[in-house]
């Protein structure tokens, strides 16, 4: 369908293959590296950064969502395809049929899955999802344990891999972690006796980066694939461009008096005469509201302020201190122009979030541009 708001997401897939690069640089072979794709792809687009990634030397794909596996085989993409998490009853069919891996973390799961396989008469390859210490999915300690061998007794299954999921790696202290990584390494030396030739990953961005032990046959690279580091925690050794930027322009200017309140709800008033800018972006495309009054745009390369509660659909910016602009005029969000440069960081602390949450939080109606820009 055709678009015409001005608002859109640029993505450069020259970032995604250079960061792919850059941690193949970091991490020596074998190890093998994972592109999680999931929330397509942090809302970089799935498909798109997929093919990148895998170009750039990705050997894996990791997703959250049988429906997202789907999307990347009807897509074309026969790269391994890893299902994270839960795995819905009814999804499995599906997933046996469409030849992705599912990442198993409770005994029925299995019970479903081996039927299944049986009547599709398929030998499916699945990963283990093991708990040492996230509280979230997965068995721990021997149940786990029990699982794997449960799987490697199967006709229908194959253990091909056991990972787990580490709680606390964006944070400086790794007491934490290193805790879960014994716990893990255990339970992986026991395993790799019985079948030497299992793929075992617990290393996410953070600990891929920080954690050389943590490695082991392979890592999965999530926020970092998308040029941002985890948290601002862990050590930049790794160079890393942001992928993502976020651009409109400025639909209507209008000059008001000073005292002339702005938005919903009158939070803000003009303390002088002013222009005042309306921008056709808003919360429903992911600006979030918590971001009212605090954030800053990039016009002509130069910061301008935010001002008013931030609305569904539009949001007003103060131009006075620039030069005359009108409708039409370029709006960087987040992202560079000329020298100034707004990133998702800023505004993540600005919100009392999370980079992961900005990008994410890019809405479906904001189309997505890509670029290849070296």
């Amino acid at each position: 369908m055709q678009t015409y708001r001005p608002t859109r997401a640029e993505i450069n897939l020259a970032n995604i293959a250079h960061n792919v690069r850059e941690f193949r640089r970091h991490i020596p072979q074998p190890t093998r590296l994972m592109a999680v794709v999931k929330a397509d792809g942090y809302g970089h687009g799935a498909v798109e950064v997929s093919r990148a990634a895998l170009a750039a030397g990705a050997e894996w794909l990791a997703v959250a969502l049988a429906e997202e596996g789907i999307r990347l085989r009807q897509a074309g993409l026969a790269a391994p395809v890893l299902i994270l998490g839960y795995l819905p009853p009814e999804s499995i069919g599906a997933v046996i049929q469409y030849r992705l891996t599912p990442g198993i973390t409770d005994r029925e799961t299995l019970e479903l899955l081996e039927d299944e396989a049986r009547r599709q008469r398929r030998r499916v390859g699945v990963h283990v999802k093991v708990d040492t210490g996230m509280g979230r999915l997965g068995l721990r300690g021997a149940d786990g344990l029990d699982l794997a061998r449960r799987i490697m007794a199967s006709a229908h299954l194959e253990l091909e891999g056991i990972y787990t999921h580490f709680a606390a790696a964006d944070e400086a202290d790794k007491g934490f972690t290193l805790a879960q990584l014994d716990n893990f390494k255990s339970l992986v030396e026991t395993i790799k006796k019985e079948k030497p030739q299992v793929i075992a990953h617990c290393a996410n961005s953070a600990a891929a980066i920080e954690i050389p032990q943590a490695r082991f046959d392979m890592v999965r690279i999530g926020i970092s694939l998308y040029g941002l580091y985890p948290s601002p925690e862990v050590k930049p050794l790794v160079a890393l461009r942001p992928a993502m930027s976020l651009h409109t322009r400025i639909a209507f200017v209008k000059e008001v008096p000073a005292h002339t309140p702005i938005s919903y709800g009158r939070t803000y008033y003009t303390s002088r005469p002013s222009r005042i800018a309306t921008l056709p972006l808003g919360y429903a495309d992911g600006y979030m509201r918590q971001l009212s009054g605090k954030a800053s745009v990039l016009i002509r390369g130069r910061r301008v302020p935010q001002v008013g509660r931030i609305c569904m659909d539009y949001c007003m910016v103060d131009v006075t201190d620039l030069p005359p602009v009108g409708p039409g005029e370029p709006v960087v969000v987040f992202g560079r122009q000329g020298d100034g440069e707004i990133s998702a960081d800023e505004l993540a602390r600005l919100a009392g979030t999370i980079n992961y949450e900005i990008v994410c939080a890019v809405s479906s109606r904001v189309p997505r541009h890509y670029t290849y820009q070296a």
